[in-house]
């Protein structure tokens, strides 16, 4: 059994010494001296080593034949040659010290590493020729095409064509600037890696993410984990950020949003796309339009929310705007006034919102329809109204009883965000619930007359002045059932009025009780962060 161990021991002890291939020199010139010893061999003038496929050359060495080791000082170069001349790796520098043990070179001064397009630079670099790996820890500057990449620490695996760098890394390209903590970069296919925190800047925008890619050659990205994207005037913030720096084109996925801060505007959702180029935006998956106000800010949902710029010339001066686009299941809030329409245009040049598609209207206690309403607003509050074909306002007078106003068009006008007066043109009629100062109901006044001018105050009727032939009737109160106190086309909305900013994603009534059993997942999150949503005035710090 002893016998057996001992030749066990004997034949791994032989393998390990005899596994190590011994190193192949050349040179001009080979000396010993007394003070370094018999095993240390100095060689000098066009020193050549061999080992394996690797080859080194240098002005002179010292070489422990027994130890498999040399040191190597001038004109240092080593050669691991690859499959072909592309990768093949080229070392230089002033000192290398190689163990044929370890297979493994040590690169000191002025170290200089070449493989087909990349170069890098350092002063001290490890390299792993069984690993085919090289390391350096003390800064490196690395060139890869139109790439200069830097880093206190770097390492390249040569086979699969990849560096990882940590550390105060910089990447520089002609048309932006990059850093991070952490990069991997392929040297291949020029895509870069990021590990950490990272910032990309160029001329036009500023990018930071803490996860992602990037794509050197096709200008190509994709951002994640606190990522957002910004210009001078523009900021778009997403889970995911995909960004194509040719063609100016972004996309951003799950709580996205995007923000332009000198429209005071929010466009929120979970599918964004934009164009850098014209300023283009949109908005899919619970889209929400917020226009940012101190004390009262608007909130908006549809199905799909586009805006692009426009500008105008005034005075030889150019104005930039910003336009609003809302298509399907339309809903606004805001303190002074609420809305619902299929589609809708709000132009913030001057301020003006375009209601397309069964547009229903609530201001103060009045609620306005017609064909086609256009609200027009003045500092932030609504100032006039303007309804196009069977336009109607109701007001309730009791819980039963409806005062009515109707003509083909009508303008309203808002002061202290009450409706003041409303201007009836064409067909006009309607019908008002009179009452004495307690509020007992008196008699029902109806009144035809093609045009109209009627005044309010405090929500009540103050006086009306008649044009062409009008006609008017008062009842008394009990002697008309509630149909017949209704114009025709009556209908009355207040069970769908948003009461608050997160009423926006309830389209009808009868969708409360379908939500609140089996709502959109990213809908019921819109609103709880529309609901905790803290609206600032984003010119104030």
């Amino acid at each position: 059994m002893k016998k057996t161990l001992f030749f066990i021991l004997f034949i791994l002890n032989f393998n390990l010494v005899f596994s190590q291939t011994k190193i192949d020199f050349d040179s001009k010139y080979l000396f010993t001296t007394k003070n370094l010893g018999p095993d240390i061999k100095i060689l000098t003038d066009s020193v050549v080593f061999k080992h394996e496929n690797s080859i080194m050359f240098c002005d002179s060495a010292l070489f422990n034949y027994e130890t498999n080791y040399f040191d190597a000082f001038g004109n240092v170069r080593l050669i691991k040659p690859g499959k072909n001349l592309e990768d093949t790796v080229f070392l230089y520098g002033d000192t290398l010290h190689y163990s044929g043990q370890d297979k493994y070179a040590k690169v000191r001064n002025h170290v200089i590493l070449k493989k087909d397009s990349l170069l890098l630079e350092t002063d001290s670099l490890d390299y792993d020729l069984d690993k085919n790996i090289g390391y350096y820890y003390n800064n490196g500057i690395t060139v890869n095409g139109e790439d200069t990449l830097k880093s206190v620490f770097g390492y390249y695996f040569v086979d699969d064509n990849e560096f990882f760098f940590k550390k105060n890394v910089e990447v520089t390209n002609p048309r932006f600037k990059m850093f991070s903590d952490t990069l991997k970069h392929n040297t291949q296919t020029k895509i870069s890696y990021f590990i950490g925190p990272t910032e990309i800047i160029s001329d036009s925008n500023y990018i930071y993410c803490e996860n992602g890619w990037y794509d050197h050659n096709k200008n190509i990205s994709q951002f994640n984990k606190n990522a957002y994207f910004k210009n001078n005037e523009q900021k778009l913030l997403g889970d995911s950020l995909y960004y194509n720096r040719n063609s100016g084109i972004g996309k951003a996925f799950q709580n996205v949003t995007f923000k332009d801060s000198i429209q005071n505007v929010l466009l929120k959702g979970n599918n964004g796309f934009y164009n850098e180029n014209n300023g283009f935006f949109l908005m899919t998956d619970s889209a929400r339009f917020i226009q940012v106000a101190e004390n009262d800010s608007l909130f908006m949902h549809a199905d799909t929310l586009q805006s692009y710029k426009d500008s105008v010339i005034v005075n030889d001066t150019a104005h930039v705007f910003r336009i609003i686009l809302a298509f399907h299941h339309v809903k606004t809030y805001k303190s002074d006034f609420q809305s619902m329409c299929d589609s809708l245009v709000y132009n913030l040049l001057d301020s003006v919102f375009e209601m397309h598609t069964n547009p229903v209207m609530w201001s103060d206690s009045n609620q306005l329809t017609a064909d086609y309403i256009e609200i027009q607003t003045y500092k932030n509050e609504v100032d006039e109204i303007d309804m196009i074909q069977n336009a109607f306002i109701i007001s309730q007078s009791d819980s039963v009883r409806f005062n009515q106003i109707f003509g083909d068009e009508m303008t309203a006008y808002i002061d202290d965000k009450k409706v003041s007066e409303v201007d009836v043109k064409g067909n006009g009629k309607s019908v008002y619930f009179i009452r004495d100062d307690d509020n007992k109901l008196i008699g029902v006044n109806f009144i035809d007359c093609k045009n109209m001018d009627i005044y309010l105050k405090d929500n009540k009727l103050d006086k009306i002045w008649f044009y062409e032939k009008p006609k008017g009737k008062i009842h008394p109160p009990l002697t008309l059932t509630q149909s017949e106190t209704t114009l025709s086309g009556f209908k009355w909305e207040e069970q769908n009025r948003p009461l608050k900013k997160e009423d926006i994603f309830i389209w009808k009534e009868a969708q409360k009780q379908q939500l609140n059993e089996t709502s959109s997942e990213n809908e019921n999150t819109a609103k709880e962060d529309l609901k905790n949503e803290e609206i600032k005035d984003p010119n104030k710090k």
